[in-house]
């Protein structure tokens, strides 16, 4: 006698592996799919039809790299930063970042010559060109400064442009306003080394532009203009070959860039039309000491001058290499051109004449100047500042011995009133060290190089007691970027290097206590050392070999250089890819890249674990490698991959909820990348898609809009339209010569069966009123097939027994029963019934909620009796449980 089943609760179990279709033990089973293409999993425990892919703009660059920018998750306003060939491009709003045409022009931005610029410096400083450069020069007490009026036509005036600046070696202070030396047009930037362009808006005839450096030493910049009408486009170090590397963090609004060919980048955001990419500098280390063989002798005091080495050293791959020299002796040099003024000091200490110093005030000036003396406060700096002696004229050299013996105290002199001239000071002092920090500019030999001094030299005697920065072209740069527990993390080779809380730009190892830099191994048993790392409940870094989590003395203490206890969380190893985040979790791609893990923390332990979250399908990417990653947290957290083969897999993941749910994505193309960033209600998820051998740049519809209502976006490659009075063509050029659906205003007019082909890049209909919502796109299929059904034999299981799938009830919400299609596979499907209620149901008919009286699917009888659901864009489908009758001879 034939026996009926059970129901299918629920519909949120995923794709499931063939080898794990017989897993009847497990509860989560009932849930399951053999097959679920293009039917996402909600956490909520239904499955829907995806949604579609909007056509955003045609990103047919070569290789390109999306970069994930999080811009105030409740503004509208979308940012994502586009890499490709040495350029980068800024899609805003779906448009890229544009500028106007415009007639301003800057006299000389090229810089060929100095015509048209005024040399605004203090006395000493300097502005000039040389080798098509702005050279700034400054000093320790001048500016350097040039400065230019610009002329602004009246119909320009009211329209933003962009000035471009492009710097060689900086920073740089830029500012633009209506007065000499005012910031009203253009507030006060800071560029460094880079291209950036800066939009302003300039409302009078005439405007003021001011480039400048305080720095003691050379600044120099290539490139002053107005930028010409078009995209905005960016100069970057990542040539096609290189846009793989790139690691990225976000911080408020400066995304930090780590590869391990180039220098660490940020590309800054100084508002939605102005971005820049500038080199990421440290002043201050990270250090190790050198080997003591050779000495180094420095050139000049500050400024730009040269290291010397006592023998063969220096390698041009050197470049940007910082250098710490350890000197016996202080000599301070100052001129002042200004008051009121402060020098440098000395540091004296030591008894009886260990305490002698020599000074001496020279030139031709008129002023005041004064001795000053302060003693160390505590913390090895001065504290208050008192007078020693005043000066109007000349004098010295002469010798001062101060009288205090053991107390360590410093001396400086202050310009208090200037007149005219400059006030040469000079302070000698033979005892006591002192350090000097100096970055290498230029390669003469292998015993001389080009440096600019960053931290004063004291001594230009040589020294063999000095440091050097562990990044350089030379050395390698870090590779693994993360920002955690108010520091920046780098990652490079064995060893991570932790910047000093809330400062990312400094590791300066005189900082001492909790607060001091981090320069830790991890290690790690592989020559390549750090892949990625990532910041959850702790720092977790990836390997080839193992993901390490990096432990403080107990959970709840922050890491610092001396609470550092590293361990190996699991030992699966990390292909070279990026990891990301969910919450506490950590998703990362096992080294043989087909296989996804997350790490878990454990209870009790708060220990990291590794979780195969491919346990129950473990072919879900057919063999073909990841290549790319990222994390949709609204309205599910959903993370989606990117394959070799151009396809793409999502994974619904909520294992609080035991959610673990694949599903395959495939359109007419290849998807090439993903990146999610936060969104108004939803997550933007755009994905790079070669269709018709083009590449383009298309966002994943929001669900909320895929539910058949006046705007219903499920189709693939689509593009919006509010119609005009009697329109009656729409352009969709990227979709020339395809076959689309069409949807105007709450109803599909063409579906499947009736595609409207593509010609002259425009779909022709019948004339439309105005305000009508139209949607034309690609076609696409979902398709979910039920695991092997085990249900309703006497005895135990139904496996192996036969069975048909006699009726079907469902439980539908926001579905039109137009596309949908069901049976026992997918070479025989039909249509449901088109009554309810013994009524017939007219197309396009959207039904809120479905729950009509179970239906007739198939008369056949088998052991791996299935049910086959497809749905066909673009009438929408949310199925939220189905109901079986199974009938089985068992």
């Amino acid at each position: 006698m034939p026996r009926v089943s059970a129901p299918v609760y629920s519909l949120n179990g995923g794709e499931v592996g063939e080898e794990a279709l017989s897993r009847l033990d497990l509860e989560r089973m009932q849930f399951a799919a053999a097959i679920s293409s293009n039917i996402l999993p909600r956490v909520v425990g239904s499955m829907t039809l995806r949604p579609g892919l909007e056509h955003i703009a045609d990103i047919n660059l070569g290789d390109v790299r999306l970069l994930e920018y999080s811009f105030a998750g409740s503004n509208a306003s979308m940012l994502v930063p586009i890499l490709s060939n040495n350029e980068m491009r800024i899609l805003k709003d779906n448009a890229f970042v544009s500028r106007v045409a415009v007639s301003t022009a800057i006299t000389n931005g090229d810089f060929n010559s100095f015509t048209g610029w005024t040399n605004a410096s203090a006395a000493g400083a300097s502005a000039n060109v040389s080798g098509g450069n702005l050279v700034l020069t400054g000093t320790t007490q001048g500016r350097a400064a040039a400065r230019q009026t610009i002329t602004v036509a009246g119909g320009d005036q009211g329209k933003e442009h962009g000035l471009r600046v492009e710097v060689v070696r900086g920073p740089v202070w830029v500012h633009i306003g209506t007065t000499a030396g005012a910031s009203d047009v253009l507030p006060l930037s800071i560029l460094d080394d880079g291209d950036h362009s800066i939009a302003f808006t300039p409302t009078t005839g005439s405007i003021f532009l001011e480039l400048y450096t305080d720095n003691a030493r050379q600044a120099l910049v290539t490139r002053c203009q107005i930028d010409t009408a078009g995209t905005l486009i960016l100069a970057t170090p990542w040539a096609t070959a290189d846009l793989a590397e790139p690691r990225h963090k976000q911080n408020i609004d400066v995304l930090y860039l780590a590869s391990r060919q180039f220098q660490q980048r940020e590309i800054q955001r100084r508002g939605d039309t102005s971005w820049g990419v500038q080199r990421y500098k440290v002043d201050d280390g990270p250090f190790v000491a050198a080997d003591g063989t050779v000495a180094l002798t420095p050139s000049v005091y500050t400024g730009n001058g040269t290291l010397t080495a006592s023998r063969p050293y220096f390698e041009a791959s050197m470049l940007n290499r910082l250098f710490r020299l350890f000197q016996s002796g202080q000599t301070v040099q100052e001129s002042f051109t200004a008051a009121p003024a402060n020098g440098a000091s000395i540091r004296v200490s030591g008894v009886d004449a260990a305490r002698r110093f020599s000074f001496q005030v020279s030139g031709t000036w008129v002023g005041t100047v004064r001795l000053e003396v302060a003693t160390d406060d505590g913390s090895g700096n001065p504290g208050a500042w008192s007078t020693v002696n005043t000066y109007a004229a000349n004098v010295g050299p002469s010798n001062y011995t101060d009288p205090d013996d053991n107390v360590v105290k410093f001396f400086r002199f202050v310009a208090v009133a200037y007149t005219s001239g400059t006030i040469d000071t000079t302070l000698i002092y033979t005892g006591g060290s002192q350090v000097g920090v100096a970055r290498m500019t230029g390669y003469t030999s292998d015993t001389v190089a080009s440096v600019e001094v960053l931290s004063r030299f004291y001594s230009l005697n040589p020294t063999f007691e000095w440091d050097f920065s562990t990044w350089s072209d030379y050395d390698g740069w870090p590779w693994g970027i993360e920002a955690f527990g108010g520091r920046l993390y780098w990652g490079k080779g064995d060893f991570v290097h932790g910047s000093v809380p809330d400062a990312f730009h400094s590791f300066d190892d005189n900082v001492e206590g909790d607060s001091a830099p981090i320069f830790r191994s991890i290690g790690a048993s592989t020559d390549r050392g750090i892949l990625w790392l990532l910041g959850l409940q702790r720092l977790i870094a990836g390997t080839d070999n193992s993901e390490i989590s990096i432990k403080s003395s107990s959970f709840d203490e922050p890491l610092t250089a001396s609470s550092w206890f590293p361990v190996d969380g699991s030992t699966q190893g990390s292909y070279d890819l990026r990891a990301v985040k969910c919450d506490k979790d950590g998703i990362f791609v096992q080294s043989t890249g087909l296989r996804v893990f997350a790490l878990i923390a454990e209870q009790g332990t708060l220990d990291y674990s590794a979780m195969d979250l491919m346990a129950m399908h473990e072919e879900i990417c057919g063999g073909s490698p990841i290549v790319s990653v990222a994390v949709q947290r609204q309205p599910d957290t959903v993370v989606w991959f990117i394959l070799e083969n151009g396809e793409a897999r999502a994974l619904t993941y909520r294992p609080s909820e035991k959610v673990v749910a694949w599903s395959r994505v495939l359109t007419d193309g290849q998807f090439k990348q993903v990146i999610a960033c936060r969104g108004k209600g939803q997550d933007n998820v755009y994905f790079a898609i070669v269709r018709n051998g083009t590449q383009r740049l298309e966002r994943l519809a929001d669900l909320k809009d895929c539910r058949g209502g006046q705007v219903n976006c499920l189709a693939d490659g689509f593009k919006r339209f509010t119609t005009t009075a009697s329109q009656t063509t729409f352009a969709v050029p990227h979709l020339n010569g395809k076959g689309v659906t069409v949807w105007v205003d709450g109803s599909a007019v063409h579906d499947q069966d009736n595609l409207h082909s593509v010609t002259g890049g425009q779909v022709v209909l019948p004339p439309q009123p105005a305000g009508k919502a139209v949607v034309i796109g690609l076609p696409y299929v979902g398709r979910w097939q039920s695991t092997k059904l085990a249900y309703g034999a006497a005895n135990g299981t139904a496996l192996f027994k036969k069975k048909r799938v006699s009726q079907l009830g469902m439980y539908l919400v926001s579905t039109m029963l137009d596309g949908l299609r069901v049976g026992m596979d997918f070479d025989n499907l039909r249509r449901l019934t088109t009554t309810k209620s013994d009524k017939p149901i007219a197309p396009n008919t959207l039904f809120s909620s479905y729950d009509a009286d179970m239906m007739s699917i198939s008369s056949d009888w088998s052991t791996d009796s299935r049910l086959c659901l497809e749905q066909r864009s673009p009438y929408p489908f949310t199925a939220g449980s189905l109901v079986m009758d199974v009938q089985t001879n068992g």
